[in-house]
């Protein structure tokens, strides 16, 4: 009898160590099927993604990035910032999901990435322009939209142009401008814009061109210090050719779409899905976003309304 109870103990106990064995499987399979889950959990607030960037608007993406990453907390961005050129190249190599660029996608491009069965999503957010500025001591500070592209296109003018690098996306407008597929020899790139600024300074008849993104935010101190020695080229339309009507690429002659060098600014993202590329590019879109690029001293593409009620009252307070 004593044997016989013995046995049931020892089969009582197998069982009993059989399910917890079985338990603590079926937990640790629940641990690892949680956290691959969390792994491989995407969404516009939630992973990580390579964004690629015109190295030329690094301060405003900068903001954006932190503010995004500060608000999404499972949201991480790993921006790269180099030239234009680079930038198109390593984003038709696969190194990157997205770019902010200065341009779209030509249909070309789009063509041979359709043949890779990709399928990008392009989100304008800003409007910028091509500055045209030089030194504050040289009279002519207006051209007409006819006097400068002549000016770009013949050397015996006796203008010279500088860019900011052969690499950027400034050539590419200027071929678009100029119809043309190689710039004349009078329009050379130098190294940054500090060359370019010392350059201007120490040259008469010398015009730089830059994108207007580098010196728009007039608060920022290196904005103040450039533009303590140059000064912004005025422009007519080239439909108004009108003497005095000159402008120069501030916010109000943007949104009136009278300044005749402008250029909208995108986010591409290659993904077809809405992962982090596009819940960046709706927050660029969106109210906090779109206030970063009104302070920059760009025209943002999404204003939000304001509304503002007037009301008759004897009861008036001065503050002084």
């Amino acid at each position: 009898m004593i044997n016989h109870k013995s046995d049931l103990c020892w089969l009582i106990a197998i069982k009993t160590m059989k399910r917890t064995v079985l338990l603590v499987l079926s937990f640790q399979f629940f641990l690892t099927s949680c956290s691959d889950d969390k792994q491989e959990m995407t969404g516009p607030t939630i992973g990580r993604i390579t964004v690629g960037c015109d190295e030329s608007l690094k301060d405003i993406i900068s903001q954006e990035e932190q503010i995004f990453e500060r608000t999404y907390k499972y949201a991480s961005l790993d921006i790269t910032f180099t030239s234009d050129f680079d930038l198109f190249n390593q984003f038709f190599s696969d190194s990157l999901d997205a770019i902010v660029a200065s341009r779209t996608l030509s249909q070309e491009e789009l063509n041979r990435l359709e043949q890779k069965q990709i399928y990008p999503r392009q989100y304008a957010f800003a409007t910028s322009a091509i500055a045209f500025i030089q030194k504050k001591s040289d009279l002519d500070s207006n051209y007409t939209y006819e006097q400068l592209t002549s000016a770009l296109k013949d050397e015996s003018q006796g203008k010279i142009f500088v860019i900011e690098s052969n690499r950027s996306g400034i050539p590419s407008f200027l071929f678009d401008v100029l119809d043309t597929t190689s710039l004349p020899k009078h329009i050379f790139a130098l190294r940054d814009k500090e060359e370019i600024l010392e350059y201007i300074i120490g040259q008469d008849n010398a015009i730089g061109i830059i994108d207007w993104s580098d010196i728009s935010d007039s608060d920022a101190a290196y904005s103040k210090l450039f533009l303590q020695d140059i000064s912004l080229i005025g422009i007519s339309n080239s439909k108004d050719s009108i003497q005095g009507n000159f402008l120069r690429p501030f916010q109000y002659h943007l949104q009136d779409n009278n300044y005749p060098f402008t250029r909208d600014l995108y986010l591409i993202n290659k993904s077809g899905v809405y992962d982090v590329g596009t819940g960046f590019a709706f927050f660029m879109c969106g109210e906090i976003g779109q206030k970063i690029i009104l302070k920059a001293g760009l025209l943002p593409k999404f204003q939000t309304e304001r509304t503002i009620e007037l009301k008759n009252t004897t009861d008036v307070t001065v503050i002084k």
